[in-house]
């Protein structure tokens, strides 16, 4: 978890498989000669896929077994990759020509790039995934995978303090600080952090960052790389002293700078505090702890009620272009990506990163998350496009309002070092 949002304002992935591909060992035929190739369903095949992902519900076996009513002398070869270097070694099998014929990955722009993965634009799943899915798995305005799923981010509420004190749940950022204020006066702390961490600063920002960077621009990370806004714009601005209104206010807890995530997050727990702004794998994480816990979630709004939602896809599936049997391959993504099939695969796990899906959650914060998904649009996280330079200074400037302290140059410092190092970025 700690991993995954360090890297998420790092701005890469890196992702690599291993093993062997029954498609790259014999002559592949041109793309055009393998769409032509007969779908015959009566003969005998095996079609690989190389995935880290947990399966919890049967969901693979349900896969399966749709396939087969179709193509009942098919084998499907699932390959499960360690999850600690799934990444290098999906890269080598493509790089060697012994990939999957489907895999699973994280990095789906760089290999599309490459000429690794099957163009997919045509197929009729492309429209039901949320927008910074779509973002994600697009290369020079084509398709090359879907997402699964998404990690999001919003705030996380213990629904006895907010019965108890007869809150509701705000509907503008001037009712979240108002809000914030009477729980602060009623000894309670607003809002929990675990600063230590430096990555959990994050969790509050980006909820934030969203909203401001994207409402009124969904391109803005884009138009930044062709130099049409800056980092020390109004956007980021935006976000900046909304950060500093709940620093400057005292709303998180006063230990907040001394205590990393797990301390936090049980302080959350014990009634410490009313409010984690904190990533959508905060549910599980309580339920791990304990059983009691009564607990709400709300998307962080604006001034004006609106809302964009972070949410970033995590596991991501392709085709490899060099598949033996492309017509199967895409029959079988169809399945793993089915809408019942997806709510299996999300059942208590996982949020769907497609619009259709409604998955069964027995944590009710859960079915919140879902349906605030759902309602309202998304984006990539903030800073994904940014350089690691440019995000390195974005931390500094947090930081130094965590401190007490007013912004300094620490936004045009990131202007400078994103456009010393742009050249590194991975763009349409």
């Amino acid at each position: 978890m700690r991993k995954w949002i360090i890297g998420l304002t790092a701005l890469s992935f890196i992702i690599t498989t291993a093993g062997c591909s029954n498609a790259a060992k014999q002559p592949v035929p041109s793309n055009g000669q393998a769409q032509k190739q007969e779908d015959r369903t009566d003969e005998a095949f095996t079609l690989r896929v190389t995935y880290w992902a947990q399966d919890k519900n049967g969901y693979f076996d349900s896969v399966e077994k749709k396939f087969k009513e179709k193509y009942p002398k098919a084998t499907i070869q699932w390959d499960k990759l360690d999850e600690a270097n799934f990444a290098e070694v999906t890269e080598n099998q493509l790089k060697s020509g012994q990939a999957a014929d489907i895999l699973f990955n994280q990095k789906i722009k760089e290999y599309a790039k490459a000429g690794y993965l099957l163009d997919l634009s045509d197929q009729p799943w492309t429209q039901r995934m949320i927008e910074s899915a779509k973002q994600t798995v697009a290369y020079k305005g084509k398709t090359y995978g879907a997402a699964l799923d998404v990690s999001t981010f919003g705030v996380y509420y213990n629904k006895t303090i907010f019965d108890r004190m007869q809150l509701q749940t705000p509907k503008t950022w001037d009712e979240f600080i108002t809000l914030s204020a009477k729980i602060k006066q009623a000894g309670i702390s607003p809002i929990i952090g675990g600063f230590k961490d430096i990555w959990t600063i994050q969790g509050v920002y980006l909820p934030i960052a969203a909203t401001s960077e994207f409402l009124q621009n969904p391109n803005f990370e884009l138009d930044l790389y062709t130099g049409k806004v800056k980092i020390d714009g109004p956007e980021v601005n935006n976000a900046m002293q909304k950060f500093a209104d709940l620093a400057h206010n005292g709303f998180f807890n006063p230990d907040a700078s001394q205590i990393g995530y797990e301390e936090s997050t049980q302080q959350f727990i014990d009634g410490k505090g009313a409010m984690q702004l904190m990533g959508s794998w905060t549910p599980g994480v309580v339920d791990s702890k304990t059983a009691d816990f009564k607990m709400g979630f709300f998307a962080l709004p604006d001034q004006n009620g609106k809302t964009v939602m972070a949410a970033a896809p995590d596991k991501q599936v392709s085709i490899n272009a060099k598949t033996l049997n492309p017509v199967k391959a895409k029959y079988l993504l169809s399945l793993l990506l089915d809408k019942d099939m997806l709510a299996l695969y999300s059942k208590n796990v996982a949020l769907s990163a497609f619009k259709d899906v409604i998955a069964e959650y027995s944590n009710p914060a859960m079915k919140d998350v879902q349906k605030a998904l759902q309602l309202y649009p998304t984006s990539i996280n903030p800073g994904h496009l940014f350089t690691n330079s440019a995000n390195d200074a974005i931390n500094a400037a947090l930081n130094h309002i965590l401190s007490g302290k007013l912004l300094q140059n620490e936004l045009k410092e990131a202007d400078v070092n994103y456009i010393k190092d742009k050249a590194t970025l991975i763009l349409d």
